[in-house]
């Protein structure tokens, strides 16, 4: 009987903050941080350091074939090279460096002075990729390939620079936005310089519009977002602004578009002003029994307990700690994952009850109403779970953002994200999960 309530009982709404600091908080350097030089979408740096060396905070210690650079965020010694589970899942390479507690070098040992970005962009451009602020409309981070080469994008024809995440529980990109818009606003004096072609967007909080129109008009298209997550959900927002929709599994850069947050934004001018390196990286913890959502900044690749602890929360008092928000997260195994271009931490107090059995669709059409692409979801679920998965591709399941929304409003509570996944997953690479034996087949 319980479970036949359960599943017709009213489902609670997206997660949203109620209550939070404005502040953010600087966290100290902890006593080692670990830095992973791959990334998903095909970003790869080669160490330029080794085990035992001395570095000191602000300096290259790997690059890409490309010339983007990473560098050290704190001062120390190089311990070792290893390799780690990413926030993201990803398996990668890392250096680890120790702190020997001595102070980050001053600017002028880093950089030779700012770099006028009007009079000559080509060497504004080198000092991003050195700063380790590549920008995403020349030569971005990711190093897309073609038949092993390095392969021809088209020209970039818009930029849009992010002033609000997606998920509702992240403050970072508003927070920075509002209490540096200032510098934003130069930041997008400048990009004009760096990318004279392209049409620069900017999005932003519905409510910030009575200053920020006022602030970045002609600098920027403002494109306000309210304060649910539906209409939020960044795939829907840049095909918006495109006046087309771009397909899930292809990249913006190949469509002419670069996304920017607003936090390298503020990062790409400290560097051309030679004020500092890309070395820190602010983010928001919320969640179960957390009272007042906190937004910090701290050294790249700092560990979860680090950035926990720093504000007085022990990670044994939750369940798990997601690493984004809470719609479209990765649940950590380990309080020890490094933290680097994370936005947000939401930690989950109650307990989660794992299951054996799909509790069976009630065909109640939530999933499919809820749904931001028009997905029929109930029904390419079934099909999926029973491995009609031909069937499944006439519906395109490939349209799905994995957004969660349709199993945040499953009264079932069936694993619908995780269903549409493996089934893109084997449209894509071949592999098809068997859910009736739990193998791969």
């Amino acid at each position: 009987m319980q479970g036949l309530l359960n599943i017709f009982r009213k489902k609670t709404l997206v997660p949203q903050l109620t209550n939070f600091d404005p502040e953010i908080r600087q966290i100290a350097d902890p006593d080692h941080v670990t830095i992973p030089l791959d990334y998903p979408g095909k970003v790869r740096y080669k160490p330029t350091v080794k085990p035992g060396d001395q570095v000191y905070k602000g300096q290259v210690i790997a690059k890409s074939r490309i010339g983007n650079c990473v560098c050290a965020s704190i001062s120390g010694t190089v311990k070792e090279m290893t390799s780690i589970w990413t926030a993201q899942s990803f398996h990668s390479p890392a250096i680890v460096i120790e702190n020997d507690g001595n102070q980050s070098s001053s600017p002028e040992k880093i950089f030779d002075g700012p770099v006028d970005v009007q009079g000559d962009p080509e060497a504004a451009m080198a000092r991003l990729r050195t700063a380790g602020v590549a920008p995403p409309w020349s030569l971005s981070g990711r190093e897309y390939e073609k038949d092993g080469e390095l392969a021809q994008l088209p020209p970039v024809k818009t930029i849009v620079i992010t002033g609000i995440r997606q998920e509702t529980t992240i403050l970072t990109s508003q927070l920075l936005l509002e209490q540096n818009a200032d510098k934003v606003a130069d930041g997008l004096k400048r990009i004009v310089y760096l990318a004279p072609d392209a049409k620069i967007c900017l999005t932003a909080p519905e409510d910030s519009r009575s200053w920020a129109e006022a602030k970045f008009q002609g600098l920027a298209e403002v494109e306000y977002l309210p304060e649910n997550y539906l209409g939020r959900i960044e795939r829907e927002v840049i095909s918006r602004i495109h006046g087309q929709r771009i397909p899930n599994r292809e990249s913006y850069r190949f469509h002419g578009i670069a996304v920017l947050d607003v936090e390298y934004l503020i990062a790409m001018v400290d560097a051309l002003d030679g004020v500092a390196p890309l070395t820190q990286k602010c983010l928001t913890i919320s969640g179960s029994n957390i009272d007042r959502a906190i937004t910090v900044r701290f050294p790249l690749g700092s560990s979860i307990k680090h950035v926990l602890a720093s504000q007085g929360l022990d990670i044994s008092s939750y369940t798990r700690p997601v690493v984004g928000g809470p719609m479209m997260g990765f649940a950590q195994y380990s309080d020890t994952t490094p933290l680097t271009y994370n936005n947000g931490l939401f930690l989950i107090a109650e307990d989660v009850t794992p299951f054996d059995s799909m509790a069976p669709c009630i065909n109640c059409g939530r999933c499919t109403r809820i749904c931001p692409v028009d997905i029929q979801v109930h029904m390419v679920n079934r099909m999926i779970e029973y491995g009609q998965l031909d069937s499944a591709r006439t519906l395109h399941p490939d349209a799905c953002h994995e957004c969660g929304l349709c199993a945040n409003v499953c009264p079932a509570e069936r694993p619908i994200v995780q269903l549409l996944h493996f089934c893109n997953h084997e449209m894509v690479h071949g592999e098809r999960y068997n859910w009736i034996t739990g193998d791969n087949s």
